[in-house]
């Protein structure tokens, strides 16, 4: 920005954040005000979750205080599009910073999309601690440092341009990176876009949230961390700063633009300069005084006002014994120079209350100065007892004030706000109080006007009903009508779910608002603002619904010793026929604790189970590296026919088909039904006895070597299979509990390819809604791990050998999978679901499994079409017991099929 003209005048009309002590920038208003701390203690507990040993923190330089973010791991990923698998693998930063951005522009009164004009996003971002300290530290993702999904949840680059593909903003997305300074650079250049003409608004900020946050920290002498966990700026007993998590984002546009459209003005960017250091300073990372007065200096002439109106200065002010002195010193030299500021300017640095914030610490500072401004208040410095002896106070221009100061008589004209990064990028911003805006015609009796909500849900447009109806309730700062109607209809994102009516006055408005939330039906009659600019008002956000997102690290364990699965003196099993049979019945006999096994002898009647055929199909597949399944172990019941089909695999013989057990032979197209969450196809077997369709029946098999760490790439190999027996469509699929999760997942992706898929027929599975939660530990999967046992007709086991057994291993692995997979689209199509008509039975195991209880009509949610239901007798478990419910259900079953045997016997193949 070259000079003061109102072209070059840059408005501040959003803003949002999350900080310490604040979930927003209202919060963090009274926090400042009250002066408020939000640097804290850590518990105990808090350090060793955070996996600091209790000789560490108990050390004398230990400090056992920062400023946490709270709730830093929630968010509403179904609201931005996101499956729970990429939420959770997504930097919190990230998460965060998006959502800010959202409610910095409904705060702004700016819809986010093309029809708008061209948004910019210009942000910073810390390093993605979380990928460091919880992604690559998880068993499911140790090794995934350079897959894409990892890189773009986490790297610094995607932090902007996630927002402008989420909220479809066509202006430049750029991440800038300038350390300490990188969100008041972010705003340098946001501005320099909208001066030049290139975009309409901005959105410009950003955000830091360091893992573990409870973890203290070393001090150390002579570094820039606090000795005793207080930051203390222009203190006599400053000794650094500390660590703080937050975000924080403004939305910027030319002022002229803002007047014209009536947005809210918190303040005025009239100057703004950034520059670096260069050579000129002892080292890399010192603060260089040269530079520090030629950015103040740029500033101030850029803005083009009497620098004998600045007010205030948020400074850097990280509360260090020799950067203070030295920005302080700065800064009086480059105020003499232009010849400023205001007599008795105060002084403060909003790191005493938050710690630093990095790379949002430049924006934190600027939205405090805008509302300083705003409120022509300026809040009370804390943790300022002495003044430090080092600043020659006395002879500055500066005061610091530790009650908070309102201007009453003579306004608070400018303000000015500095961040300088480490490693010598330095920006320094000029604000003043926006002009008063031109006052709106009056309202005329009568006139009715329109009023658009709109949500992405039927819950939220209520819910956000009753937040207007509140709002605009009687009370001292109730917003006329046609403000109100021109906010929400000019100023707000129009979303899926919509409700429009007109109104002549607030009352007749707040009763419709009442009963549209107490239940009353939505009308999306498409209604527009016809009349001029009117004034933007504050009103309550979308309600969103943040969920908790997570990946835990693994902690540390000691290697465990492998099983003595191979003799002494040979590292590899040889494929001769004979090495490869002593091998298995080595195997069989150790499972079955039978001293001696003959070739020949039946598994099942030496006392084998479906439980430990599992067990024995593992073994057998992680010693010879071959891929077995345990449909296909149900067929070879000696050790003699398990040796053959081994030997079989390792010497060439390997079945196409590999993967897919034929249940049922037939004519036309195939039924391909997916496993249960045990692995196994077993339960299809008392089904296809009694049901009396001729539609072909096909079963995919569990992969028991490498089972993929997704369920979607579960369902992409499993579509490898199918696709190999039948290369086009359309294809027909099913299963039974988690198999027609992947069912779903299936036929989703085979839309995405442009293939035909037939009605979905799914048997008791839960919808997706089930599992949305926090992942279950293996120890506390092991406790309701025997519940599950009982329900299947399987007795219980030892806890102590749970999670050493393969079955354990195979439901913890699929139960993992659901908890992590949301689908990302609708199914295009129908869906027949074979519901089981009790649920008492299994209500404590899914309770103990964190299962959501919810209505099975929520598939509905995630088909486009019809979700037909048919009860069937019995639970999810015993509905495939012999005799009355068996039956039932495969009468239930023929139901479901008999539009594809119907099709098939016109020929409709």
């Amino acid at each position: 920005m070259s000079d003061g003209t109102r072209d070059d005048a840059i408005a501040i009309v959003g803003m949002a954040g999350r900080f310490p002590g604040a979930p927003g920038t209202a919060e963090l208003w009274r926090l400042l005000v009250e002066g408020r701390e939000a640097v804290r203690e850590f518990s105990a507990e808090e350090l060793r979750a955070a996996g600091v040993p209790e000789e560490r923190s108990g050390a004398a330089n230990y400090v056992t205080r920062g400023a946490a973010l709270e709730d830093a791991d929630l968010f509403d990923a179904a609201f931005f599009g996101y499956t729970q698998r990429d939420a959770k693998l997504m930097d919190p930063q990230h998460r965060v910073f998006l959502t800010c951005a959202w409610e910095a522009l409904e705060d702004a009164g700016t819809p986010p999309g093309a029809e708008y004009g061209p948004i910019g996003v210009f942000a910073g971002s810390s390093l993605s601690s979380y990928l460091l300290a919880n992604v690559l530290r998880s068993g499911e993702f140790a090794d995934a440092a350079l897959t894409y999904p990892v890189l773009l949840g986490n790297d610094k680059d995607f932090l902007a341009t996630r927002v402008s593909y989420k909220l479809d903003l066509r202006g430049p997305s750029m991440s800038v990176q300038t350390a300490c300074s990188s969100s008041l650079t972010a705003v340098q250049l946001a501005c320099a876009a909208l001066a030049r003409g290139e975009i309409k608004a901005a959105l410009a900020g950003g955000v830091s949230i360091t893992f573990p946050q409870t973890a203290g920290y070393a001090h150390q002498e002579g570094g820039i961390m606090s000795r005793d966990g207080h930051c203390r700026p222009f203190d006599a007993d400053a000794s650094g700063t500390v660590k703080g998590n937050g975000c924080g984002v403004v939305v910027l546009k030319r002022l002229q633009d803002a007047l014209d459209e009536g947005d809210r003005v918190y303040a005025v960017v009239r100057g703004i300069a950034v520059n670096n250091d260069g050579s000129d300073k002892i080292g890399f990372t010192a603060p260089g005084t040269a530079g520090q007065q030629a950015v103040v200096r740029a500033a101030v002439a850029a803005a083009g006002i009497d620098p004998a109106d600045i007010g205030y200065v948020e400074a850097h002010g990280t509360g260090t014994a020799v950067g203070d002195p030295l920005e302080i010193s700065s800064l009086a030299a480059a105020h003499a120079a232009v010849g400023g500021p205001a007599p008795d300017c105060l002084v403060g640095s909003v790191k005493a209350n938050l710690g630093h914030l990095d790379a949002a610490a430049g924006v934190t500072g600027l939205i405090k100065a805008a509302l300083a401004l705003h409120h022509q208040t300026v809040p009370p410095q804390i943790n300022h007892a002495r003044p430090n002896a080092h600043l020659n106070w006395d002879k500055l221009p500066y005061t610091v004030s530790t009650e908070a100061v309102r201007f009453t008589d003579a306004p608070l004209k400018a303000a000015a706000v500095s961040a300088f990064g480490l490693g010598g990028t330095n920006a320094h911003a000029v604000l003043t109080v926006p002009p008063a805006p031109a006052a709106p015609a009056p309202a005329e009796d009568g006139v009715r006007h329109p009023v658009v909500i709109s949500a992405r849900t039927v819950d939220a447009l209520r819910r956000l009903a009753a937040d207007l109806a509140r709002r605009i309730s009687d009370g001292p700062d109730v917003p006329e009508l046609a403000d109100l109607a021109y906010t929400l209809t000019a100023g707000r994102a129009l979303l899926p779910v919509r409700h429009g009516f007109t109104a002549a006055t607030l009352d007749e408005a707040r009763a419709e608002l009442e009963a549209l939330a107490a239940g009353a039906a939505a009308d999306a009659t498409p209604l527009t603002w016809q009349g001029p600019a009117r004034r933007k008002v504050t009103l309550p956000g979308q309600p969103l619904d943040p969920q908790r997102y997570w990946i835990e690290p693994d902690a540390p364990q000691a290697a465990e010793p492998a099983e003595a699965a191979v003799p002494a003196g040979r590292e590899t099993p040889a494929a001769d026929a004979r090495s490869v049979l002593d091998r298995v019945i080595l195997i069989v006999a150790q499972r079955l604790d039978v001293p001696e096994l003959e070739a020949d002898a039946d598994f099942y009647d030496m006392g084998g189970d479906s439980l430990l055929a599992v067990e024995v199909v593992t073994a057998l597949a992680e010693e010879f590296s071959v891929d077995l399944d345990f449909d296909e172990f149900a067929a070879l019941r000696t050790p003699e026919q398990m040796a053959a089909r081994i030997h079989e695999a390792l010497t060439g013989g390997e079945d196409p088909q590999r993967g897919l057990l034929a249940l049922r032979e037939g004519e036309g197209r195939a039924l391909h039904l997916v496993h249960p969450a045990g692995g196994t196809n077993v339960v299809y077997a008392g089904l296809v006895e009694h049901s009396g369709s001729r539609v072909p029946l096909r079963a995919l098999s569990f992969p028991v070597q490498d089972p993929p760490a997704t369920l979607r790439e579960l369902a992409a190999l499993y579509l490898e299979r199918v696709r190999r027996e039948q290369p086009s469509g359309p294809y027909r699929l099913g299963g039974y509990s988690f198999g027609g999760n992947v069912a779903l997942e299936m036929a989703l992706q085979l839309q995405a390819a442009g293939e035909e898929v037939e009605t979905l027929v799914l048997l008791d599975s839960y919808p997706p809604e089930t599992y949305v939660g926090r992942h279950l530990t293996d120890e506390e999967f092991a406790e309701a791990f025997p519940l599950l046992l009982d329900a299947v007709g399987e007795s219980r086991l030892d806890l102590a050998e749970l999670r050493d057994k393969s079955f354990f291993r195979i439901w913890k692995h699929n139960y993992d999978l659901l908890k992590g997979h949301y689908p990302d689209r609708p199914f295009r199509g129908d869906m027949v679901l074979l519901r089981a008509d009790e649920v008492g039975g299994t209500l404590d195991l899914d309770t103990a499994l964190r299962m959501n209880l919810v209505d099975k009509s929520l598939w509905q949610a995630h088909v486009t079409g019809a979700v037909t239901e048919e009860k069937v007798f019995g639970d999810h478990f015993s509905m495939f017991e012999p005799g009355e419910r068996i039956t039932r259900l495969a009468e239930a079953f023929d139901s479901a099929v008999a539009p594809f045997d119907a099709a098939d016997a016109a020929g409709d193949r």
